[in-house]
């Protein structure tokens, strides 16, 4: 979805049950702070689905063996695992448990590649711009990186922050209350499950659920 549609839907739904502000749209002071608003609602809802990423590591035979994630990875959010090749002496995969403070401590002799998993930050939007015509055209290019699930519920987060200082209609409640009845009801599990065939002999294949 893109920035210009979430917009869009925002202030449809606020003119669905705040008709009398139909104009909302084109107060300046909502137009300038309304990104920033997205962006507040976009770190709030990330963590009801991460979004996964991997990245590759190449590590020489001079290189440093100790790799400080936080900055080897500039967009993650949260570690997932890591994941080094196999050793070449045992055939086996070298062992290793996630790091502590996102550090890694490779064997001295390591040369190959580490895997890192992930969860990456989303991509926030841009709030400043020289002028409306800029504003319009990446409102017309921006597109979230959230799942879908979570872009449905944006919206009633957006409505509430905007109108949070509206004493009179209590509107900013109830867009608010709302929008917290829907997180809680968000599945955390991009799917219902997966299966991982392990082995098998003449198409009989064991499969493990988790």
């Amino acid at each position: 979805m893109k920035l210009k549609e979430m917009k869009e839907k925002t202030y449809s739904l606020i003119e669905e049950y705040y008709p009398e502000e139909i104009n909302l749209a084109e107060d300046t002071d909502v137009i300038n702070k309304m990104n920033g608003v997205v962006n507040q609602i976009i770190m709030d809802l990330m963590t009801y689905r991460k979004i996964p990423a991997t990245t590759d590591i190449t590590v020489e035979e001079n290189d440093s063996k100790t790799i400080n994630l936080n900055t080897a990875v500039s967009d993650m959010f949260q570690l997932s695992k890591v994941k080094l090749d196999v050793d070449p002496r045992t055939g086996e995969e070298y062992e290793y448990e996630n790091p502590f403070e996102n550090i890694i401590e490779l064997p001295e002799d390591y040369v190959g590649n580490v895997k890192v998993y992930y969860y990456r930050n989303p991509t926030l939007c841009t709030t400043e711009f020289v002028n409306d015509s800029a504003r319009a055209a990446y409102d017309d290019t921006y597109e979230f990186d959230l799942d879908p699930v979570l872009l449905e519920i944006m919206p009633y987060g957006i409505a509430a922050d905007l109108l949070k200082m509206d004493m009179i209609s209590n509107y900013g409640k109830y867009f608010y209350e709302r929008y917290l009845e829907m997180k809680q009801k968000i599945d955390p599990r991009h799917s219902a499950g997966t299966v991982r065939i392990v082995g098998g002999y003449n198409g009989w294949f064991r499969r493990y659920y988790h």
